[in-house]
């Protein structure tokens, strides 16, 4: 992991391999970044020439402090907003997310993968959810 002296932060993202997998964590920091396409590097683009764009949310572990990060794109866009306006609040920002791959959707033509669809539930962050863990810098010199 880099610090944003270096140029940024760098933390492991959740992974959504099987059905089941769920993302737990309060909601820190939202990045909204251009997307791009996997296997070229290229900027993705929408049919009118604009840019897609990929959220990355940083998710606090409420327990250990440790921070992951979340790729939220596609169907996971939708289904995080609606939970969150559910919960009553207008941004995930502060709120503890629970991100669970549900199921997968019909292929939007033949040849396509399914879609990954998933249910997601917002809620306030618990009164006594552990800080995130950060770099500690001391005056020793170590050498």
């Amino acid at each position: 992991m880099s610090d944003d002296f270096m140029g940024g932060t760098s933390l492991p993202a959740y992974k959504f391999d099987q059905v089941g997998d769920t993302a737990v964590g309060i909601v820190d920091k939202i990045d909204k970044l251009e997307d791009r396409d996997p296997a070229t590097g290229q900027p993705k683009r929408w049919p009118d020439g604009n840019p897609m764009y990929v959220y990355v949310f940083e998710l606090r572990d409420p327990t250990t402090g440790d921070a992951q990060s979340l790729w939220v794109r596609g169907h996971m866009v939708k289904a995080i907003r609606e939970a969150v306006k559910d919960a009553g609040h207008g941004t995930p920002l502060g709120l503890l997310l629970k991100v669970r791959f549900d199921s997968l959707g019909e292929p939007k033509a033949k040849g396509f993968n399914p879609p990954k669809l998933y249910k997601v539930k917002a809620e306030p962050a618990p009164a006594n959810a552990a800080p995130r863990k950060t770099a500690t810098v001391t005056d020793e010199e170590p050498w």
